[in-house]
């Protein structure tokens, strides 16, 4: 047998024996099952929206759509991508990371703190109980304007970012029919947009 260098020797064997290591360790996923559960107990965040969320204008059962469609978002949530970069720059910027296990654990917290205080889950609370926990468990620095949903600091903070960055919320905001980022055509363009309700 031919001498080998050790350093070929090495460089041509360590793939080999990372890939054997690694396989090692992988854990069998189910098809159909994620690797990355969400982990946001949607009751406690359904109780949430209801004293975050401008429920007046929404009503109960748009709060839970609402809450709902902000976890089917949370779900395709993709962690640091690529963002827009300002004309002129070749500096790529890069989105936060998935804030679903920091949310969850947040959702978690509220939940706890309920249990211990009151002796019931922070879903069958009532609104001032609730907003009693919230209060305390808020960052003490919040942003002076929501951020994009993704690096908002809480769960509540998010899901109201959210909310406001819909084009739902603008609508509720003009009590019209904008339909922001949907195309109406031209032929609308002279015409005011009909009432909320028409």
């Amino acid at each position: 047998m031919a001498d080998i260098p050790r350093r070929q020797f090495l460089k041509g064997t360590a793939g080999v024996v990372t890939g054997l290591a690694i396989g090692a360790c992988a854990r069998d996923v189910p098809p159909g099952e994620s690797d990355k559960p969400q982990g946001l107990d949607r009751a406690v965040l359904e109780a949430l929206a209801m004293i975050v969320l401008p429920k007046t204008a929404l009503g109960d059962a748009g709060v839970l759509r609402v809450s709902g469609d902000f976890l089917d978002w949370l779900e395709g949530f993709a962690p640091v991508t690529e963002r827009d970069h300002p004309y002129y720059s070749s500096q790529i910027n890069y989105g936060p990371p998935d804030p679903a296990p920091l949310w969850g654990a947040q959702l978690e917290a509220l939940d706890i703190e309920a249990q211990n205080r009151f002796d019931i889950g922070f879903s069958q609370l009532g609104a001032d109980r609730q907003k009693s926990i919230l209060d305390r468990q808020l960052p003490k620095h919040i942003p002076q304007a929501l951020p994009y949903a993704g690096d908002a600091p809480h769960v509540a903070i998010g899901l109201l970012a959210w909310f406001y960055a819909t084009a739902e919320a603008n609508d509720l905001a003009l009590r019209a029919q904008v339909g922001r980022q949907s195309c109406r055509g031209l032929a609308s363009g002279p015409h005011k947009p009909p009432p909320l309700g028409d």
